[in-house]
């Protein structure tokens, strides 16, 4: 009995090899898949300008000739023509002579555009007396979304009932597909590395500093956003991030808008490395993505960096007409420096800043958000949180005469009340226009740019602080 199991076992192989044999001796290619569940390793290289280079490695065992192989589980937003794949190890013995991506994937509207004119069978409950009884009625399909059908007798639009279809076209696929023609010239085990783009998939930074209330001092929390929206899970992951500007030929597949979940895990510090003209950010643990997730990695850290916090008015741009009193907010601003020697002295990706207060209670309490650019080593990070609330200036017009046609002199007065409990220093900043000069000022201000003309006041807690200029305007 055993050996003629044996037997009908080696026959059974024998068959195979001989079936397989006679087939890619007609020329036909042998069929055979490759799933993620042969997967190896996956990586991925993230750019926040919405995609990422996707690199994984497969085992597949082949038969030798030509095969068409399915190359599954793809992600639904890639980029075909990005498409690279190799064997490792044995480059040579392995070729892939054509390519197709299969995304016309199987749902009710793709299934159903196949039938197109062609009979369908609708089968409904209906309720006999005190029982339900399943009528079926056949029509051809029309047209879809929403289905017209002609049953013969009458043509129904969205017509009720359960389609039965005899069969699901071979073409359309559960799951994004790359199908290959490939030449095998040897049987057996092989390690498949493939390397696409997708987008659809995007990074950003997140920064929380938390203010100490006696010093100005903060801690620094950076946590990398990774959000996926490429349709396809991405498991065990090793991870690289890449900040800078890429420049890319436009993409011809649209963004697409999909529900977010979110997730938290703690990480050890990245590696950090200049990459061409960008920086590269290597996370040292791996992790899984899926599909339509928004997960947060921790990026860097830092204790006790300090900080600068200032009051800033930048005033309207002044015209040529008289105008009436206005009263304006200060804008509360923080500056730090991305330095070693204030603890920090790396480069920082561009990302939102949240910037956090404990209170009384010694529960944080946020005083302020703004978004940061990319900030190389040794440059200032400048940050607008708000307006102060305890700050008011006021703006006169004291005098207002014209010089000509294209000429005018004009004198304001700027009064800065301060009903904080101490003292504060705040910059004015007089926005003027044309080619102007400040001929009288009572208090010694600096022209910084073409349009500024800055003044630095210190103002009593309580207190007000008050100055004059006259600028002479040609336009």
């Amino acid at each position: 009995m055993v050996r003629l199991l044996k037997s009908k076992i080696l026959l059974m192989i024998v068959t195979s090899l001989l079936t397989a044999s006679a087939i890619a001796a007609s020329g036909v290619p042998l069929a055979k898949q490759v799933s993620k569940d042969s997967q190896v390793t996956t990586s991925l290289t993230v750019y926040s300008d919405n995609f990422a280079i996707v690199r994984e490695t497969r085992q597949v065992v082949l038969p030798k000739g030509l095969i068409e192989l399915e190359y599954r589980d793809v992600a639904a937003n890639i980029d075909p023509t990005s498409v690279a794949v190799a064997s490792l190890g044995d480059a040579g013995g392995f070729k892939v002579v054509e390519q197709s991506y299969r995304y016309d994937l199987l749902n009710r509207e793709s299934l159903l555009a196949r039938f197109i004119n062609q009979k369908l069978k609708y089968a409904r409950s209906v309720r006999f007396d005190d029982k339900f009884e399943t009528i079926y009625r056949e029509g051809k399909l029309l047209a879809t979304n929403p289905e017209i059908v002609n049953f013969g007798d009458e043509i129904a639009i969205a017509p009720e009932g359960t389609i039965t279809l005899g069969s699901v076209p071979a073409d359309l696929k559960t799951v994004p597909t790359l199908v290959w023609l490939v030449d095998n010239n040897k049987a057996g085990s092989r390690l498949l590395e493939t390397t696409y783009i997708s987008s659809n998939i995007r990074w950003q930074a997140d920064y929380v500093l938390v203010l100490d209330r006696d010093r100005p001092m903060f801690d620094l929390s950076t946590w990398v956003s990774l959000e996926n929206q490429s349709g396809a899970q991405y498991a065990n992951a090793s991870i690289k991030l890449v900040a800078g500007q890429i420049n890319r030929v436009n993409d011809r597949r649209p963004d697409m808008e999909r529900p977010l979940t979110a997730m938290r895990m703690e990480s050890q510090v990245p590696l950090q490395e200049s990459f061409f003209d960008y920086h590269l950010y290597t996370l040292p643990l791996k992790t899984t993505i899926a599909h339509n997730e928004t997960k947060q990695l921790r990026l860097m850290a830092a204790d006790n960096a300090s900080y600068l916090k200032y009051y800033v008015l930048d005033s309207q741009l002044q015209n040529y007409q008289a105008v009436e009193s206005r009263h304006a907010k200060f804008d509360i601003r923080m500056q730090f420096a991305n330095t070693q020697s204030n603890q920090l002295g790396q480069p920082l990706p561009a990302g939102k800043v949240r910037v956090y207060l404990k209170d009384s209670d010694g529960e944080l309490q946020l005083v302020g958000e703004d978004r940061m650019m990319a900030l190389a080593e040794g440059e200032v990070a400048l940050l607008s949180l708000g307006q102060a609330f305890d700050l008011l200036a006021e703006h006169k017009q004291l005098a207002f005469r014209r010089l000509g046609e294209r000429a005018i002199e004009m004198t304001t007065e700027v009064t800065v009340r301060n009903r904080k409990p101490e003292s504060v220093a705040v910059t004015v900043n007089e926005k003027l226009f044309g080619d102007w000069e400040v001929t009288q000022e009572s208090l010694k201000g600096e022209k910084t740019d073409s349009v500024t003309q800055a003044y630095q006041l210190q103002v009593e807690a309580g207190g007000e602080a008050t100055f004059v200029y006259t600028a002479r305007i040609s336009y």
